[in-house]
């Protein structure tokens, strides 16, 4: 699931409610943005000197990105080459913060909010044994995604300009972006083989 620009609310089979934001520095379920919820603070028991730290990936991250498109075109950081030392990055700083076992924890409950965007993540690649093609398409599906989600927040945006009121324009936000999100997790499920997508499936439950 992709979600970015407001926030998101769900029920984790595993981890119960949770809330958590996107923007366009990243998409809902990202390491960044979960360390940072306060939902998760409370998930994985993070003391006040951990969520200070969480605080300080998230400051250096978007310090990073500012950085990386102060003088050039902004591209989603997930699928941009440039943006991947600053999100290999957070990975190392998360581990070192939360420690093995509770990064495991949270790698897993972001690929269930993440859905089909988890297939960009290095290790699912290679634990799916995704051919090189297939990255490819992974990524060129995950752009598209990201084309279809602005066109949606286009279409919102004019709907506010024309004087809607707010609460229809929260609720048609939420329910566009989530069709979004579902047709663009349906297109990324659909590069994968039978077997990949069961295996998938596992991983995405807490399977190993």
């Amino acid at each position: 699931m992709t979600y970015r620009f407001g926030e998101l609310r769900l029920d984790d089979p595993q981890e119960g409610p949770l809330r958590v934001q996107g923007d366009g520095y990243a998409a809902a379920g990202e390491l960044v943005t979960l360390i940072v919820s306060p939902d998760v603070h409370r998930l994985l028991g993070m003391s006040d000197d951990e969520v200070a730290g969480a605080s300080e990936i998230d400051r250096r991250y978007r310090e990073a990105l500012r950085g990386i498109y102060a003088s050039g075109e902004w591209r989603p950081p997930h699928v941009d080459p440039a943006a991947l030392p600053a999100r290999q990055e957070v990975e190392s700083a998360v581990e070192r913060l939360l420690g093995a076992g509770r990064t495991t924890r949270l790698r897993g409950l972001s690929w269930r909010v993440r859905g089909g965007d988890a297939l960009l993540d290095e290790d699912v690649a290679d634990v799916l044994s995704l051919t090189q093609d297939q990255r490819r398409q992974v990524t060129a599906a995950a752009e598209q995604n990201e084309q279809e989600n602005a066109r949606v927040l286009a279409q919102v945006s004019a709907v506010r300009g024309r004087g809607a009121g707010r609460t229809s324009d929260s609720s048609g936000l939420q329910a566009a972006a989530m069709r979004a999100d579902d047709a663009g997790h349906a297109r990324l499920l659909a590069l994968l083989t039978p077997d990949q997508r069961e295996r998938f499936t596992q991983l995405r439950e807490g399977g190993s």
